[in-house]
């Protein structure tokens, strides 16, 4: 927030004491006074997490579209279904026999089992791509193998066959943040488009650059160039599986390039050809295919050669919550899917996660999951569902690491602008906060603490408004400080 917002939020803050007024009356002002609100649905839930005794309830009985926010319910189903230790593991393996002049009678098999950081450098403890290559070589040569008669497979069955979500829009679908859930991952699944912006706006703006490259990739170009300052207007429109992609949209002028990050339409594929270049380098050749199957490999003469485990589930989950990425999320419920139910399909993994709180007693009515991250602007959500999962996941024994998970407002070391959130103020290095955009969305839910160090959740969501969201960030602030100031 500027400085002279943060000096309103404050002034604001001293009138409600002076006037002695409560986060609930606050509330209530607020929706009344702020121009932003008139049109929009709004909903604010605030509760002390110990013994639930309500503090705020603003039309807490109106399910409305979280956003992200939605994360904050699925990772908590997979640490309560998964545990914080739980490691996801891919496999390298062979099957046939190596004969006397290390030729490989059979395939190399790479076995997914869903690990969604593997090669991602958004998680500093996930195995990167130059030490995985490094492995996986180094794994083959080490059997003796010096060349492949048959195919190199991808085996990706740990999941079902359907990559994105139903109700993902297809603006998002082809972007980065867009991208689909495969059995294996690699490298956040996402590549590096890079353009050259004309001098003016409405220039074509060509592409120059492709990173990694991904055979059999082909664009149509209809990028174009808008005003300095406009930012990253570009999106990349391209179906999971896809050959073509057409590029729509701006990217600034003023750059001499400018980057942006599209969804690879089928990791599992490229991570073949990527592994296929790597193994040739190094001398071993693949005289087959590469294959990637969706069916169980035949274990039949089957020879493991490494198994690469993930980093613990805790640390995928401050991750993915901090950083907000979509492809952790849904792998995180297809996993959680599967190992409860045995399913991994979405659809499945929504109704398991909704079991897994209510067979914990919490009640989830009007609640509505079509995905796990929040992409989907069919999900609905009430903001007490929201609060009341908090405080739940606040009494067990994972409470450090799911409420550690949650960016601290006023820290310098969390990503993103909530470091800057409530800064000068009794939410800095206090509140604790999961946020939600997409478009007409915006949501904030998270913990704070009392002045007398009483713990409170809450959750405050907005939907259909026609402003900017920067006054519903100055809203939700305020009453975030309000909470934070209660004795």
């Amino acid at each position: 927030m500027k400085r002279t917002g943060l000096i309103l939020s404050i002034i604001a803050l001293c009138s409600s004491l002076v006037l002695g007024e409560t986060p609930a009356e606050l509330t209530e002002r607020l929706a009344q006074e702020t121009p932003a609100l008139k049109h929009a649905q709004w909903s604010v839930y605030a509760m002390y997490a110990d013994h639930g005794q309500v503090i705020i309830d603003h039309h807490s009985d109106e399910s409305l579209a979280s956003a992200s926010g939605l994360k904050l319910v699925t990772t908590a189903a997979a640490l309560l279904e998964l545990g914080e230790n739980f490691q996801f593991k891919t496999e390298l393996a062979y099957r046939g026999e190596i004969n006397w002049r290390g030729v490989l009678e059979g395939d190399l098999v790479v076995i997914g089992g869903g690990d969604p950081v593997l090669g991602s450098d958004w998680l500093t403890s996930a195995i990167q791509m130059d030490s995985l290559k490094i492995l996986l070589v180094q794994a083959v040569k080490k059997a003796g193998i010096q060349s492949i008669k048959g195919d190199l497979i991808l085996d990706i069955s740990i999941f079902d066959d359907q990559v994105i979500p139903d109700d993902w829009v297809w603006t998002d679908i082809g972007n980065y943040y867009g991208a689909g859930v495969w059995g294996l991952n690699i490298s956040n699944n996402l590549y590096h488009l890079t353009f050259r912006p004309g001098e003016k706006a409405g220039d074509p703006a060509p592409v120059i650059g492709l990173s990694p490259q991904i055979p059999g990739l082909s664009f149509v170009n209809h990028m174009k160039t808008g005003p300095e300052g406009s930012g990253d207007q570009g999106y990349i429109y391209c179906p999971p599986r896809g050959k073509t992609a057409f590029l729509r949209g701006t990217v600034p002028a003023g750059f001499e390039d400018f980057t942006i990050r599209g969804s690879i339409p089928n990791p599992p594929e490229w991570m073949g050809h990527w592994l296929q270049e790597a193994l040739m380098r190094a001398g071993v050749e693949i005289r087959g295919k590469v294959h990637v199957t969706g069916s169980p490999v035949d274990r039949d003469g089957f020879h493991s050669l490494l198994i690469i485990p993930s980093p613990p589930l805790r640390e995928i989950i401050e991750v993915t919550n901090k950083r907000s990425v979509n492809l952790f999320t849904e792998v995180l419920l297809k996993m959680t899917s599967l190992h409860h139910s045995g399913k991994s399909s979405t659809a499945e993994g929504t109704r398991v996660i909704r079991d897994i709180f209510t067979e914990r007693g919490l009640v989830l009515d009007g609640f509505r999951m079509k995905d796990g991250s929040g992409l989907s602007r069919t999900n609905m959500v009430r903001t007490s569902h929201f609060a009341h999962i908090l405080a739940y996941m606040s009494q067990t024994p994972l409470s450090q690491t799911y409420m550690e998970s949650f960016s601290l407002c006023g820290s310098d070391e969390e990503p993103g602008w909530l470091k800057n959130f409530g800064r000068g103020t009794p939410v800095e290095m206090n509140a604790r906060i999961k946020t939600g955009y997409i478009e007409a969305v915006r949501s904030h839910s998270g913990y704070v603490k009392s002045r007398s160090g009483r713990l409170i959740t809450f959750s405050m969501m907005c939907n259909n408004f026609t402003s900017s969201t920067g006054p519903i960030n100055e809203v939700h602030e305020k009453i975030i400080i309000s909470l934070a100031e209660m004795p």
